[in-house]
């Protein structure tokens, strides 16, 4: 491998690593703004998935509510020995499980 000798050839050698320098780094810039704007649009489909499931860990918290309620209602009922009284405890629990 022979070296440059003049210093035109050093210059010019050195102005075509400069612009292939900047060439590369538009590039990078470029592909680093790409992938930024893909991994806001992959946040943003998170943030609606995470959305819709703290909307149906909700549903889903009082609809157990609702169960535990119920047998409480039944475990009353089988404990009591009045008919009345246990008639009474399993309309409460009916009463819940017909509320919407």
């Amino acid at each position: 491998m022979s070296f440059p000798k003049k210093r035109e050839d050093i210059e010019k050698i050195t102005e075509e690593v400069e612009s292939e320098h900047r060439h590369e780094q538009h590039h990078h810039h470029h592909g680093v703004e790409e992938h930024t704007a893909n991994i806001q649009l992959l946040i943003d489909a998170l943030s609606t998935r995470i959305a819709g499931l703290e909307d149906k860990i909700m549903k889903q918290s009082i609809d157990i509510a609702r169960v535990y309620k119920v047998l409480a209602y039944i475990v009353e009922a089988i404990a009591v020995d009045d008919i009345e009284a246990k008639k009474k405890t399993l309309r409460e629990a009916l009463k819940i499980l017909e509320s919407p």
